[in-house]
């Protein structure tokens, strides 16, 4: 089980120069018309030992001429022209670029088990999602966030919304007090008088999936659940057992699918206890975390035991399975999923979690069309390298887009950092290597 960071924006403002072409002189002519270039480099002409030579005429348009310097009158028979330049020079334009920005709807049980005991796990989630200066408050400018909770009743099918209940916010930056809001008044509904409130993760996480999924953002960024849960899944036609796996699976494979992620992340009985109200068929505690995990990267899943289609949930549905799982076992690589035992790992594990989601690409107002190394990207005014994976940048394959990496990208993701990007002419041409999106 891998338990490191899943993904790797605060409003930062990039610098794209793009490279207008000062006006350079003419190749060196031989006769008597010396010709001066435009502004750099210097160059006078001068006469050779025999007849009269003429000054030089104004430089022309070509990409590689400089000044000339002085015009001379030849003493000799014929002037030659003032030399070539030295390279074009090109003057930066300043346009503003911006970050991709990510969704992250927070889907939180809200089942009865969540207030048992209240203050391990409901408050002490609220605490590290809410707290002052914690990770929605903190990140709230560089995520677009969203909140949601679900709590089921029995008796209806899996596509009826009467399955579950869902308060929800829906995702928006600075969006902290109106999640707060919420948050905190659904913390009043518990009286645990009698209260049975059930965990169909599968139905709740379509129904927050399609929702995202219809969300439209400027500019488009990466959409994510974040599934914090502390039981197996149930069904909304059976509660006991709990073999609600297959829904839960199949939703996060169709909402990955529609181009939402799911992350989970699990406390409480479904890590202490794992096997609670779990058939023996099923994949239960951490090995469903990993498979809904696995799911919500578009990864292989692992494979239940063939008896999992006879439990009473799969019974409803005509004795089959409806999510897809890899024919191998184990499968070849795993999605990171988190889990916390404590309320302080708890906090620590979202601060790293929320942290991950954000964002190191750049959306720009220009599209490069030549090669990208003619370029000066900064990171807090440090030059870092084109194509370095460990600590550089690269250019996505839509060619509007930077993306930083390794420890570059764990540094802009430190608040205050800044990123400078300019891309330069042609050296060849003197045209430049973007145009306007």
């Amino acid at each position: 089980m891998q338990k490191s960071p899943l993904f790797a924006s605060g409003v930062f403002l990039s610098t794209l120069a793009v490279a207008a072409c000062s006006a350079g002189g003419g190749a060196p002519d031989p006769g008597g018309l010396g010709e001066t270039g435009g502004t750099a480099g210097t160059g006078a002409s001068s006469g050779a030992t025999a007849g009269t030579g003429t000054g030089g005429s104004t430089g022309g348009t070509s990409p590689r001429g400089g000044s000339g310097g002085t015009i001379v009158v030849g003493t000799g028979g014929t002037g030659m022209s003032g030399a070539a330049g030295g390279p074009m020079l090109c003057a930066g334009t300043e346009v503003q670029s911006k970050p991709v920005v990510p969704t992250v709807l927070m889907l939180v049980d809200n089942s009865s088990s969540m207030f048992m005991p209240r203050e391990t796990l409901w408050d002490a989630l609220y605490d590290a999602l809410m707290s002052s200066g914690g990770p929605v408050e903190d990140l709230q400018g560089k995520i677009r966030f969203g909140f949601a909770s679900y709590k089921g009743f029995l008796g209806s099918s899996e596509t009826d919304t009467a399955c579950a209940e869902i308060e929800s916010v829906a995702p928006a930056l600075d969006n902290y007090a109106a999640i707060n809001t919420l948050y905190t008044d659904l913390g009043t509904q518990w009286t645990g008088n009698g209260q049975k409130w059930e965990t169909p993760t599968g139905h709740a996480i379509g129904r927050v999936a399609t929702d995202l999924a219809a969300l439209q953002t400027d500019p488009p960024g990466p959409k994510y659940i974040l599934l914090v849960t502390d039981g197996n899944p149930n069904t909304c036609q059976v509660i006991d057992p709990q073999c609600g796996q297959d829904f839960s699976i199949k939703a996060a494979q169709d909402a990955y699918a529609a181009g939402v992620g799911t992350i989970p992340l699990g406390l409480g009985d479904i890590v202490g206890q794992p096997n609670a109200g779990c058939p023996h068929s099923a994949r239960c505690g951490e090995l469903h975390l990993q498979d809904l995990a696995n799911a919500g990267a578009g990864l292989p899943v692992e494979a239940p035991a063939p008896e999992l289609v006879y439990e009473q949930c799969n019974d409803k549905v005509g004795k089959v399975l409806t999510a897809t799982y890899s024919t191998t076992t184990p499968v070849a690589e795993n999605a990171p999923f988190f889990v916390a035992s404590t309320p302080e790992t708890l906090a620590a594990q979202l601060t790293t979690l929320l942290n991950s989601v954000v964002s190191c690409t750049l959306d720009m107002d220009a599209v490069v069309t030549g090669n990208p190394t003619n370029s000066e990207v900064l990171l807090n005014g440090t030059p870092i390298a084109y194509g370095d994976t460990a600590g550089g940048w690269t250019l996505e394959a839509n060619k509007y887009q930077v993306t930083l990496q390794g420890t570059a990208c764990t540094t802009l993701q430190t608040p205050g950092s800044t990123v400078s990007i300019k891309f330069f002419c042609d050296p060849e041409t003197g045209e430049p290597i973007t145009e306007p999106r």
